[in-house]
């Protein structure tokens, strides 16, 4: 399963906006696009008290807390919500400070656009730890034939 969600309204930048993929089986996201919300490429999320936090690939830091998205990481078959288009809330940034303390920087808006239910492979892997995904095989054989004119 996989949730596309939008982020938007930030009260440093009202404009900025960021559109994520979120991966329920998998427990990665990913940034489809963006504007003047700079976030990484992807990253891992988990279950947080009050929603869905989003965090770092590399380091693990928090980036987002989208408060209200209650997933649970083990069982795409076990939200605990409804997830329908209508369904948001809101999103802080945060970062971690000097004294490894995490704080809200910024709040914005989120938002489901999609929820797609089918199991897609997708064909170009962003994750780096991941391979493409191996070619399907053709389903009709193509004709070995003389061209017909």
């Amino acid at each position: 399963m996989r949730i596309t969600i939008k982020l938007d309204a930030f009260e440093r930048a009202a404009t900025a906006y960021a559109v994520l993929w979120l991966d329920v089986d998998s427990g990665r996201w990913s940034r489809e696009s963006h504007d003047r919300i700079e976030i990484p490429s992807w990253g891992t999320w988990q279950t947080a008290v009050n929603g869905t936090l989003l965090t770092d690939r590399d380091t693990h830091a928090p980036l987002l807390l989208l408060r209200g998205l209650e997933l649970n990481a083990s069982a795409a078959s076990r939200l605990r919500l409804p997830l329908h288009e209508t369904h948001g809330g809101r999103a802080d940034r945060l970062i971690v400070d000097e004294n490894a303390a995490t704080r809200r920087c910024d709040s914005g808006h989120w938002h489901i656009q999609c929820v797609d239910c089918e199991v897609i492979v997708a064909e170009h892997e962003i994750f780096s730890d991941e391979p493409d995904a191996p070619p399907e095989p053709a389903s009709h054989p193509r004709n070995s034939g003389p061209l017909l004119t």
